[in-house]
């Protein structure tokens, strides 16, 4: 018994995370599915609280979202590792690291991927549709907004976009790509290798062959496989979570964001115009002037 309590006592045990799903803020009570950071800090808590840590596993399947959501998980990851003794932090893409998914992938020190994943899309996008005709000439709403301060509102989806708006808007975006380019940078350092700037950070996507030419990934493998290689057959994977979600319906329309492959679910022909864009209407009201979700 003595002998195999020892053994047990060795055996190296590597935390899992799940970061499933679109990355978005917690603030309209539909984050059940999504990934936010104050979902996953009580996970990564969880996980660097373990016995024996050999290292932290991230599972990643995510087309992206909101930019701050990323940079808050990935330093909190980063910082946990460092107080740990600099414990190594991995990812595995599954289906898909775009975007924000990639600036979550770059938490980890290594990254590896399947063969089929898509890996990628290195920018930022933000999208503007002017609802206004559309609430007019279909469920004969007129809005008006009125302003102290003239740039208040200045990016929403009840006027058409302005010449300032659109300056604002690229003032935004240039910002958020920047510092996305950044955290690759500082991630990845040398590793990057096989295109200039101009390619990789355009928001191109790639399989896993191309991506590991480019330095954007360190391999093709599973989880089960590498964690074996590096720490043995007896290391012990701890499932932290999350237990699966089911993401609810969102209107991704409005503040920048790292996801190129979101759906646009506002646009398209309109089976019931006036339920729907009374609903629209009321979601980027004067006192949403920015909305919740991306």
């Amino acid at each position: 018994m003595q002998r195999f309590k020892d053994a047990l006592s060795r055996v190296p045990v590597v935390p899992v995370i799940k970061l499933y799903g679109k990355i978005a803020a917690p603030t309209s009570g539909y984050s059940r599915g999504v990934i936010n950071y104050q979902s996953v800090k009580p996970l990564l808590a969880k996980a660097f609280k373990q016995r024996r840590l050999a290292a932290l596993a991230l599972r990643i399947n995510s087309p992206g979202g909101w930019p701050a959501q990323c940079d808050l998980i990935r330093n909190e990851i980063n910082r946990l590792s460092a107080e740990h003794g600099n414990i190594p932090v991995l990812a595995f893409i599954e289906d898909m690291a775009a975007s924000g998914g990639y600036y979550l992938a770059c938490s980890a020190g290594e990254i590896y991927a399947n063969r089929h994943s898509l890996i990628g899309s290195i920018g930022a996008l933000a999208v503007h549709a002017d609802l206004q005709t559309a609430l007019k000439e279909r469920a004969s709403l007129a809005l008006t907004l009125h302003r102290a301060g003239k740039r208040k509102a200045i990016f929403n989806n009840l006027e058409a976009a302005s010449p300032e708006s659109l300056k604002f808007t690229n003032y935004m975006l240039q910002g958020i790509h920047a510092g996305f380019i950044d955290v690759v940078k500082s991630s990845r350092g040398d590793r990057l290798k096989g295109a200039p700037e101009s390619e990789l950070f355009e928001g191109d996507i790639w399989l896993a062959d191309k991506a590991q030419q480019l330095g954007l990934i360190d391999g093709v493998g599973d989880l089960e496989d590498v964690i074996a290689k590096k720490f043995g057959r007896s290391a012990r994977l701890v499932d932290i979570g999350p237990r699966a979600g089911r993401s609810l319906p969102r209107v991704p329309l409005g503040l920048p964001t790292f996801s190129r492959l979101q759906p646009l679910e506002a646009s398209g022909p309109l089976r019931r115009p006036a339920t729907s864009l009374l609903a629209t209407a009321a979601a980027f009201g004067v006192d949403r002037r920015w909305p919740r979700d991306l």
